[in-house]
């Protein structure tokens, strides 16, 4: 008990969520799930398929559209692919291994030099 009382632990200790506060975290962690995945067209998923499978094949470098709010695209060759589990690793310029989802990818086209 003594401790919680002891440096900052004071104010930690008494801190409290207003009713209404509450309210507006839940209501948004609601609305943030509950966000409906666009489903791609058939033809979308076929350009996908082909292109991450001409960039693993061939070691061309894609660009794949994400769904993500934080980054909207990826660059890199594909170093794996699996279907199956629903990842693939792309390898950006900079060296970096990246995961990314299958359900987060909804375009990709291959980098023509």
């Amino acid at each position: 008990m003594t401790r919680k009382l002891e440096g900052n632990g004071l104010w930690e200790s008494s801190r409290m969520i207003l009713p209404q506060y509450r309210e507006r975290i839940v209501r948004a962690a609601a609305e943030r799930d509950a966000k409906p995945e666009a489903v791609l067209h058939e033809d979308r998923l076929e350009e996908i398929a082909e292109a991450v499978k001409r960039s693993l094949a061939l070691g061309l470098t894609v660009r794949l559209e994400l769904r993500q709010e934080e980054e909207h695209a990826a660059e890199g060759i594909v170093v794996d692919a699996s279907p199956l589990q629903g990842m693939l690793r792309l390898r950006q310029e900079s060296g970096r291994v990246r995961q990314i989802a299958y359900r987060h990818i909804t375009g990709a086209s291959l980098k023509e030099w």
